[in-house]
C-alpha cells in the first residue's frame, strides 16, 4: 500500500477517555470514551476514508465519485482531496447540512433531492458522465474500522462491553478484526467481550432480520424513508454484511436492538453533558448517532441487561459541532 503520510487520522480520536458520571448512571463499573468526534471531520469516518484515499492513490485514481448520507462523503472530500484526487460525493438533501464544505479544492458535495437511493443513482450517473471510478460499500469498509479495534486492544484491555450506533455493521465486524489482529501477534488484547448494537428503529432492518432469522433482506424493506429519525444511519445494502453479522453475533454472544425516538429524547441531555464533562465534542442537533446507542444503554440498563461489573466502551460515532471541524 502507498504511505498514507499525511493522510493520517487523529491520534486524539483512538486514545479512550473515562466518563464516571455515565458509569454511574448506567450502574457499571467504569465507561470509556472512543472520541471518534475527535477526528478532523469530527466523525466516526475518517479512518474509513484515510484507507480509501491511500488506495486511491496507490491505483493512480484522478478523479473518483460516491454517495453517502453525509459523514462518509464529507471524511472522503477531505482526505481524497488531501491525496490529490477529486472526489464529488452525493447526499440526500435532508443530510447534506452534515457536510460544510460543499467546496473543497477539486472536490464537491452535491445535494440531491430524494433519499438514499437517490443519491447512488446520481452517484452512478456522475460516474459515467465524468469518468470517475464509483467508490461502493467494499472490504476497505470493514478494514477502515480496524484501527478502533487495536485502540480499544491497547488501551481498554480490561473491555468487557463494546457499545456503538450501527447502519449495515461495518463497524463492529473491522473493530473485532482489528482485537482479534492484535492478539494474533501477540500485542496487548481484550479478552472475553461482547458488544451491545444499537440501530434508530426506522433503520433497523439489519437487527429485524436476524432476530426474525430471515436470510435475505426484502429490497423493499431497504428504502430509507424521506424524514428519517438519522439520516446518517440509513442504508441500502445490509444484505451485504447480512451472513457476516449473523455469525459474529453467534461467535461474540452480542445483540442489535432498535431504538425510538422518544427514548432518545429523553435521554441525550445527560449524554451530551457526560461527553462534554470528558473533553468529547458532540452535537445532538447535528447528529444524532451517538445518543442512540446511549439511549439503547439507558434501556437496556433498566431492564437490568447491564451487570454492575461491566466496563463500558462506548465508541463515540456522532458529529462534532462544526466549528470543531477542520
Amino acid at each position: 500500500m502507498a504511505d498514507p503520510g499525511p493522510l493520517a487520522s487523529s491520534d486524539a480520536a483512538l486514545r479512550p477517555v473515562e466518563a464516571p458520571r455515565l458509569a454511574e448512571v448506567l450502574g457499571v463499573t467504569s465507561v470509556s470514551l472512543l472520541p471518534q468526534t475527535r477526528n478532523e471531520t469530527g466523525t466516526f469516518k475518517d479512518n474509513e476514508a484515510v484507507l480509501v484515499a491511500a488506495k486511491c492513490r496507490e491505483w493512480g485514481l484522478r478523479s473518483v465519485a460516491m454517495h453517502s448520507s453525509g459523514n462518509t462523503a464529507r471524511a472522503y472530500q477531505h482526505y481524497l482531496e488531501r491525496a490529490g484526487i477529486a472526489c464529488t460525493g452525493f447526499v440526500p438533501k435532508a443530510s447534506a447540512h452534515k457536510c460544510p464544505t460543499m467546496s473543497l479544492g477539486r472536490s464537491a458535495i452535491v445535494a440531491v433531492s430524494g433519499n438514499m437511493v437517490s443519491a447512488a443513482n446520481a452517484a452512478i450517473a456522475h460516474s459515467e458522465a465524468h469518468d470517475a471510478v464509483r467508490l461502493t460499500p467494499s472490504q476497505w469498509k470493514i478494514e477502515g474500522k480496524v484501527p478502533l479495534g487495536l485502540a480499544i486492544a491497547e488501551h481498554c484491555r480490561d473491555t468487557t462491553l463494546i457499545a456503538v450506533t450501527i447502519a449495515s455493521g461495518y463497524g463492529p465486524l473491522g473493530m473485532e478484526r482489528g482485537i482479534r489482529r492484535a492478539r494474533s501477534v501477540g500485542l496487548p488484547s481484550v479478552s472475553t467481550h461482547s458488544y451491545r448494537l444499537f440501530q434508530a428503529d426506522d433503520a433497523g432492518v439489519m437487527g429485524a432480520a436476524i432476530r426474525e432469522g430471515r436470510d435475505e433482506i426484502d429490497p423493499n424493506d431497504m428504502v430509507p424513508p424521506e424524514r428519517a429519525f438519522e439520516p446518517t444511519l440509513q442504508s441500502t445494502n445490509p444484505n451485504r454484511t447480512l451472513p457476516l453479522m449473523r455469525r459474529f453475533l453467534a461467535r461474540t454472544g452480542s445483540r442489535i436492538d432498535a431504538v425510538t425516538p422518544d427514548r432518545v429524547e429523553r435521554s441525550a441531555a445527560t449524554f451530551t453533558d457526560g461527553c462534554a464533562e470528558a473533553g468529547v465534542p458532540l452535537d445532538y442537533a447535528l447528529e444524532k448517532s451517538a445518543h442512540i446507542c446511549w439511549a439503547g444503554l439507558v434501556e437496556a440498563a433498566r431492564e437490568g441487561l447491564l451487570s454492575p461489573h461491566e466496563r463500558l466502551t462506548i465508541v463515540v460515532s456522532g458529529s462534532a459541532p462544526q466549528d470543531r471541524q477542520s
